[in-house]
């Protein structure tokens, strides 16, 4: 049974004080994307077949698509903060957000994500911390994440992977 998360600010914030460490990862995948359609209903579905979340899409929003196939929906501000064009391949976007701020989860949980949905995350799986100070804090499914994120330090500096494709954060 999933640990119910009434307030993610303070579940992170006690995270932290107990000693969790967050680690740096940059989205590395490219991805597709599409304008929304004012209404139209995402839902977030991971490779294993695990609902993660649902998202309805509001004028400007954009659907991005991860090579595996994992659908969400980003708000245009974000969308153009995080993505630009991939001049050397102009049908996909690449990322340019950096490092970001995550920590592993040791245990699932169900909480509301910034776009007012529930959001249910496995232990294994990452939850983006980097604008916890805002309350946009939400979840990213562990094979999702391997496939798309690189580990990095602060500064957004690619690590080198390690055996097996996936770093080992302990």
């Amino acid at each position: 049974m999933a640990k119910k998360i009434q307030d993610m600010k303070q579940y992170v914030f006690d995270l932290l004080a107990n000693g969790k460490k967050i680690v740096y990862y940059a989205k590395t995948a490219r991805i597709s994307a599409r304008p929304g359609v004012v209404g139209e209903k995402i839902v977030t579905t991971l490779a294993n077949g695990h609902q993660e979340t649902v998202n309805v899409a509001k004028a400007g929003d954009m659907v991005a698509t991860n090579p595996g196939g994992e659908q969400y929906i980003i708000s245009a501000e974000t969308f153009k903060k995080k993505y630009e064009i991939d001049p050397n391949n102009p049908k996909v976007y690449r990322p340019k957000g950096g490092a970001q701020q995550f920590l592993r989860l040791d245990e699932d949980i169900d909480f509301v994500a910034p776009w007012g949905e529930d959001m249910h995350m496995k232990s294994g799986d990452f939850i983006n911390v980097t604008d916890r100070e805002k309350g946009d804090i939400y979840g990213i499914g562990q094979k999702e994440f391997f496939e798309t994120y690189g580990q990095c330090n602060p500064d957004g500096k690619l690590l080198p992977r390690m055996m097996g494709g996936n770093q080992i954060i302990r």
